[in-house]
């Protein structure tokens, strides 16, 4: 008899507690600059990064609904983590898929014992379009060994394994992925960025690093070429909805307890003055809206998970059905994106300045907002659709390396 699926309230009183221990220092580390090691060293402990595992594999049996329902939680305590997890969540759906893939059921026992995977895909500023200079080759002593350097590589401080995106010696793509404590290995926090602080993004270099045979990802070279896409997209719209059900949620708090009025104003404390109300009331209504767009998307991924994992399915199908989820992140993205921004910085208009306060740290919603918007801008992806809706030109598909880089005028003929 197979175990019951968890419910929605089962899931989110697991984890309340280490949410509640994720928000309580977010506003502090903001300031500082600090990652929240501990406390994503307790979640992942608890069992967060397996919650798509079934039971009988030592996960929680979570749908990706309620996936993206616990990210949205965990994304108003602190906006940083969900981003932080993107690649991690990537990779478990990637073993869901072929679970009895060689090597995958090492991997499964690995995420079934809390571990995390980081990320290592994008190359260096100034690497050409199509460019991949990481290498693995195999060494006079008959082992594989790893050469190059990766950024943007977010999540890594959190994690046990970084996939990593490389070419072997004939060019043909390969993903090792690599233990981040072994020799060779240098993981340096550099992002610089004044939102999403504490994604632990940053460099990755690989110097000589020995790679196991097993240790080299088989990839599905005959299934749906767009699998999982929009997947990555969804998780950074559950931290944007974090962010907006934060921003309601410390504004609420501030007004209601706030006895200092405008003569400007009605007069009225601001909980019962109606300019207050209504501006709260927006806040909640954009968090609300958020909300449901993430649940949305959600079923849409799901959708196309139920095609794709069916073996029964033509991979040009369950391709079809990728499109259809890219075409509707396309459309969640630019209207999220919009709303988020603007409501964010529009968040403190009534609340006067005392909320300038650095102690409150109520300007990171919106950097965090701004931050998540620059995630392939939401411009492109408006393109995209409105070229699609015209012409019927479907957007194009993700490629490690081709999806950003530096574009190399070709030479003038002599």
């Amino acid at each position: 008899m197979s175990t019951p699926p968890p419910t929605d309230q089962e899931l989110l009183d697991r984890f309340a507690p280490y949410f509640a221990a994720i928000a309580e220092g977010a506003a502090a580390r903001e300031a500082s600059g600090e990652l929240p090691l501990a406390e994503v060293e307790a979640l992942r402990l608890a069992g967060f990064g397996a919650v798509r595992l079934p039971r009988e594999w030592g996960g929680s049996g979570a749908s990706l609904r309620q996936l993206f329902l616990l990210l949205r939680t965990l994304g108003a305590a602190d906006s940083n983590i969900p981003q932080a997890l993107r690649q991690h969540i990537y990779w478990v759906e990637l073993l869901l898929h072929r679970p009895d893939a060689p090597g995958n059921a090492a991997w499964v026992r690995h995420v079934a014992a809390g571990e995390l995977f980081g990320n290592g895909t994008t190359e260096p500023l100034g690497s050409a379009l199509g460019h991949i200079g990481t290498v693995l080759s195999r060494h006079e002593d008959g082992r594989l060994r790893l050469n190059g350097r990766k950024i943007y590589g977010t999540g890594n401080s959190y994690a046990q394994w970084v996939p990593v995106a490389a070419v072997d010696e004939r060019g043909i793509p390969v993903s090792p992925i690599v233990a981040v404590d072994r020799a060779g290995v240098t993981i340096t926090n550099d992002w610089n960025g004044f939102g999403q602080r504490t994604t632990a993004t940053g460099s990755s270099v690989f110097d000589d690093v020995v790679i196991d045979d097993d240790e080299v990802f088989a990839w599905d070279t005959e299934g749906a070429s767009r699998a999982a896409a929009g997947l990555h997209q969804a998780v950074l719209f559950s931290a944007l909805a974090g962010v907006l059900e934060a921003g309601a949620r410390d504004i609420t708090a501030i007004l209601r307890a706030k006895r200092r009025v405008f003569f400007t104003g009605t007069g009225e404390l601001p909980k019962d003055d109606a300019v207050v109300q209504e501006h709260v009331g927006r806040a909640r209504a954009a968090a609300d809206t958020a909300a449901l767009l993430v649940d949305g998307i959600a079923r849409a991924l799901e959708d196309a998970w139920v095609l794709w994992n069916d073996p029964a399915v033509p991979a040009a199908r369950a391709d079809e059905a990728f499109v259809a989820v890219e075409l509707i992140v396309g459309s969640v993205q630019v209207t999220l994106s919009e709303l988020a921004l603007d409501t964010t910085a529009h968040l403190l208009d009534v609340l006067g300045a005392s909320s300038l306060d650095r102690g409150l740290a109520l300007d990171r919603h919106w950097r965090n907002a701004r931050a998540l918007a620059s995630h392939n801008p939401y411009p492109f992806r408006a393109r995209v659709l409105g070229d699609h809706e015209l012409n019927g030109t479907p957007p194009a598909a993700f490629a490690v390396a081709r999806d950003v880089g530096d574009k190399v005028e070709a030479a003038p003929a002599s």
